[in-house]
């Protein structure tokens, strides 16, 4: 049987061979003729392969034959804003733009007064590259434009230039996503959710517009919503992995572990697991209270990503959880080992060596990781909860309240020191924060008690539970 190849084999395969015969040329020193169009593949070639000082070398021997030709002035400014030498790009490409201002030249252009941070004259050329509408790069120039309106953080511009853009190109996935990105930077779920609902009664069957649709159900908590945008996400697109992965998080937020385990599963069938699916599915039955099964899991996500440090924390937490809290150190500082810039290991570092009243490498640690990360506020809460366990209650306090000074808006720091306040006396300061906190925050007071279980003889706290939560 006859094997007929692609057109990008035979282009590929042209591609080579009119390299080769560049290369034997320059070995040979000798001059070979090749057309405008030849060399514009030999100079693609190497751009492709990253090779731009032989594309250069392509461009200077091609001008002997075409000098001034405006398809190499072109290709020589793209390899120069490729390699950083944006001066000397845009001097070319001024020079070509007052020959010949096409589509090419001015997104060129724009790119580098985008790397050059002159994001309103980049935008400039994009829309004037756009009003030659000849349609074939208006996807691309739609995006970059709004990537431009990013970039200023002028994100209701990029909202309307990427709705602008879907109206005409509904099919075009990449601009449904990026519309979805702005969205939520800009915490606009409500609007997402009603564009995405009347896209999709024009559009039913886009998946895309389904998976952001869900997406921002999942982000105001609508979980049973979110579900069903996955599910008809899937039913139009079986293979799309991302919708499983975040029905999978989905079920796991709503305590369905079991369920979610079985979705994650199911992309199985569509490439092979990688670390984090181990990971999460490892954390569904530590839910479970499954360890043997979660730590099962932890090790077969380690066996694909040696470094992959939530599956190390994952073992701490599942052993901790075991009794083994001795062993359980070991796997947190691996994890630490590995991503040291994440404080939230640190935290349960300091928790587990609290547990086995090593207090003062607790204490050590604490002091100098709050230096280090001093806007988290539960690294602060550990700290002075140290001083507390110990009976220090100013010392506990003192901790906090710098702590508040770095976090102001933590509720929780100030509903800590209710409870330190009442611990050491302080009564009426105590009460008089609390009442303050508990305006602030209603909710709190439950964290409150929770923390601080003597709370409930109090009468205001009782008062205030009666009022607020009720």
């Amino acid at each position: 049987m006859a094997m007929h190849m692609n057109d990008d084999q035979r282009d590929n395969g042209n591609a080579i061979d009119l390299v080769h015969r560049f290369e034997q040329m320059l070995s040979e020193n000798a001059s070979y003729y090749f057309d405008i169009d030849q060399f514009e593949e030999i100079i693609d070639y190497y751009s492709e392969h990253n090779q731009f000082p032989l594309a250069l070398r392509v461009i200077e021997y091609a001008y002997g034959l075409f000098p001034e030709n405006m398809t190499l002035m072109l290709r020589e400014s793209q390899i120069l804003t490729a390699l950083g030498h944006l001066t000397k790009a845009l001097k070319q490409l001024k020079k070509l733009e007052r020959l010949d201002a096409n589509e090419e030249v001015l997104l060129t252009l724009a790119s580098i007064y985008s790397q050059q941070r002159e994001h309103a004259k980049a935008i400039q050329l994009l829309r004037k590259a756009l009003s030659l509408g000849s349609g074939e790069y208006a996807d691309d120039i739609y995006l970059e434009i709004a990537l431009e309106y990013e970039n200023m953080q002028r994100f209701d511009k990029a909202q309307e230039i990427l709705q602008e853009a879907i109206t005409k190109r509904p099919e075009n996935e990449v601009l449904l996503y990026e519309l979805a990105y702005v969205f939520d930077i800009n915490d606009r779920s409500a609007e997402s959710i009603e564009y995405y609902q009347q896209f999709l009664e024009s559009h039913p069957f886009s998946f895309p517009a389904w998976y952001n649709l869900a997406n921002a159900y999942q982000k105001i908590g609508q979980l049973d919503n979110a579900l069903e945008g996955y599910d008809y996400c899937l039913a139009i697109q079986e293979d799309f992995t991302p919708a499983y992965y975040n029905k999978a998080h989905t079920l796991f937020k709503m305590e369905r572990y079991q369920d979610a385990v079985q979705v994650f599963e199911e992309t199985y069938a569509y490439e092979p697991p990688q670390a984090p699916v181990y990971c999460h599915i490892g954390e569904c039955f530590e839910k479970l209270n499954q360890y043997d099964k979660a730590l099962f899991y932890y090790r077969k996500s380690i066996q694909v990503d040696e470094y992959y440090s939530d599956a190390f924390l994952g073992i701490g937490i599942t052993m901790d959880l075991m009794g083994k809290t001795s062993d359980a150190l070991g796997f947190i500082q691996r994890a630490i080992e590995i991503e040291p810039e994440n404080p939230d290991y640190y935290l349960f570092q300091i928790e587990f060596l609290k547990k086995l009243l090593r207090i003062e490498e607790a204490e050590s640690i604490a002091e100098s990781i709050i230096a280090k990360f001093p806007e988290n506020e539960d690294l602060w809460m550990d700290y002075s909860d140290i001083y507390f366990m110990r009976g220090e209650y100013d010392k506990a306090l003192s901790i906090l309240q710098t702590g508040w000074q770095h976090c102001p808006q933590s509720n929780d720091l100030g509903f800590r020191q209710v409870a330190y306040l009442m611990q050491s006396g302080n009564k009426q300061e105590g009460e008089e924060l609390m009442f303050r906190m508990a305006m602030r925050q209603p909710e709190g007071l439950n964290d409150l008690e929770e923390y601080y279980p003597e709370i409930k003889n109090n009468l205001l706290y009782v008062d205030l539970r009666k009022q607020l939560l009720n």
